[in-house]
Order: structure tokens, then sequence, then C-alpha cells
């Protein structure tokens, strides 16, 4: 079902080995180590779940945009069929070219607020619980880091507490600047727009809740 794929995509970059062992050596020696491990997973898990709820049982044609490469692949190999090996190419090289031109979109915003948001604007408001996990979750959608890389950056935040800490380390993974580009050159209008909105609303809930609870 493509609800259950939407959900396996957000939820791959935080779910998964590498990653919760990245969190574990970032937060290594702190008192808040197991609610970071342990909040990032169930947290992932629940906002990527979240999600593919909200996006029901719509189907691939309704998620989708059509990809006329792809149309043009499967008249040209009703007509002449090719071997597979030159199929797995010519797939992966227009996939590759479909892709790239949302990834530079993208790319290209992130580098731009990445060097002109100063960091002085995020630290003045450090102490205050429902602004700083907004504005952790801002940072983490800006800066687009890798989830193998992001734990250690949260981490040097050490002025803001656990809960805007894991709203940067569960939103960044599944919604950044690239990542929006990509869903919305991919998908049909409004499913970017879902994402988002849900993915934020879910993780905004779910970060403060640990801060209540934990923090």
């Amino acid at each position: 079902m493509p609800s259950a794929a939407v959900t396996f995509m957000l939820a791959a970059p935080v779910l998964n080995p590498v990653v919760i062992a990245s969190t574990y050596v970032a937060f290594r020696g702190r008192s808040t180590l197991w609610t970071m491990v342990g909040g990032r997973f169930l947290l992932g898990m629940l906002v990527a779940i979240a999600v593919g709820w909200v996006v029901g049982n719509r189907s691939k044609e309704q998620l989708l945009k059509p990809n006329p490469e792809e149309e043009h692949e499967h008249l040209l190999e009703l007509a002449r069929p090719e071997a597979r090996w030159r199929r797995f190419f010519v797939h992966l090289g227009n996939d590759f070219l479909f892709m790239g031109r949302y990834l530079f979109l993208g790319a290209t915003i992130a580098a731009a607020i990445q060097t002109f948001l100063p960091t002085s604007v995020l630290t003045g408001v450090a102490a205050r619980p429902v602004i700083s996990v907004l504005a952790m979750m801002a940072l983490a959608a800006a800066l687009s880091l890798c989830s193998e890389s992001d734990a250690f950056v949260a981490a040097s935040f050490v002025q803001f507490g656990p809960a805007a800490q894991l709203g940067f380390l569960v939103f960044g993974p599944m919604v950044d600047m690239k990542l929006v580009a990509l869903y919305a050159g991919t998908f049909r209008r409004g499913f970017a727009r879902t994402v988002v909105v849900v993915a934020a609303v879910a993780t905004f809930v779910g970060a403060l809740w640990v801060g209540v609870a934990f923090g």
C-alpha cells in the first residue's frame, strides 16, 4: 500500500541501527542519554505512522506525479525489448536526472539559509520550551543534515533541553529543504504540504510531552 510506503520512507532515516548508534555516541555520558536514544526511536516511529495514516488509502496514481520519461521508456521496451542490464542503467540514469534537479534546488536554498541565519537567533529563545522546540525544528529543516551526523549537532546545543533536541533529531530527517523540494517534484500537489504539516504537529506535540515527562 502507498501509505505503508510513505511510512517506510519517513521512518527509514530515523529508525536504523547506524542512526541509533550515532545518537548513543553523541549523548553518551549525559543524564539524558536514554531519553534521547529511546525518544528518537519511538517518536520517529510514531510520526512516520501518523503521516502514513493521514495519507490513508490513496492509490499510487493519486500520490505520484506522472513521469513522462518512464512512459517513453515503456513504449520503447514494447517496441524493442532490451537486455535487463541495459534497462537497469537507463532507469538509473533517468531517475538520477529526474531527482537531481529538485535536490539541487533544495540544496541551494538550504545553503543560503545556513549562510545567512545567525545562531544567536536561536540561543536567545532556548529558555522558552515551546519556542525552543519550534526553533530547533526549523533549524533542522534549514540545515538539511544527514541523519547519521545530526545527533552530534543537536548535542552541541547544550543550552536547549531534551524536548528541543528531539524535535531537531526527529523532524530534520523527515522534512528539510532538499526533501520538501524532492517531495514537490515527485508527488502530486498537496502531498508535500501534508507531510510537512502532519510531521511538524506530531513531532512538536511528542517533543513537548517528552520535555514535560523527562525534562
